[in-house]
């Protein structure tokens, strides 16, 4: 009787323990409250994805990694629209969302709690002091967006 006991408390903290690994993958929307999954795409080489990660880890945000070759991120972009232009080291996902680059938590938040018409966010290249970047802010941070019929327009200034 014992050792069906402390079998059943073994599942029991197991599936828990999954549970809160799934739910670490991911975010609520304060406007919807409904789980959203954030994955971002990067390869192993670069050190300022890792600094990105720590900094949307450091805002509460919840995401997963998949470490990808260069040619599989290429891939992930074309698979999720991310024009050339708007580039950066790194990629992610949301919903029908990409979001490209060193994009400030607010800009997510923003994105995710508002569902705006677009393919997706970038802060194309690496522009110093932007999250996850280091250096000092040299200008006001500009979030592009890609609108659904190809526009690239400014959504947001940081």
């Amino acid at each position: 009787m014992r050792g069906k006991i402390i079998g059943l408390a073994v599942f029991a903290v197991a599936a828990v323990l999954v549970t809160m690994a799934v739910n670490s993958w991911t975010m609520k929307t304060s406007a919807t409250e409904t789980a959203v999954q954030l994955t971002i795409y990067r390869t192993e080489q670069c050190p300022c994805c890792k600094e990105y990660e720590a900094y949307l880890r450091n805002n509460g945000i919840p995401f997963r990694t998949v470490v990808v070759s260069g040619v599989e991120l290429e891939n992930v972009r074309k698979r999720l629209g991310v024009p050339r232009e708007l580039y950066s080291c790194h990629t992610a996902s949301a919903m029908q969302y990409f979001i490209e680059g060193h994009t400030p938590v607010e800009a997510l938040k923003k994105l995710l709690e508002e569902k705006p018409t677009l393919t997706g966010i970038a802060v194309p290249g690496m522009p110093p002091g932007s999250p996850g970047m280091g250096g000092m802010k040299t200008e006001p941070l500009k979030i592009y967006a890609l609108k659904p019929d190809g526009d690239i327009i400014v959504w947001m200034v940081s």
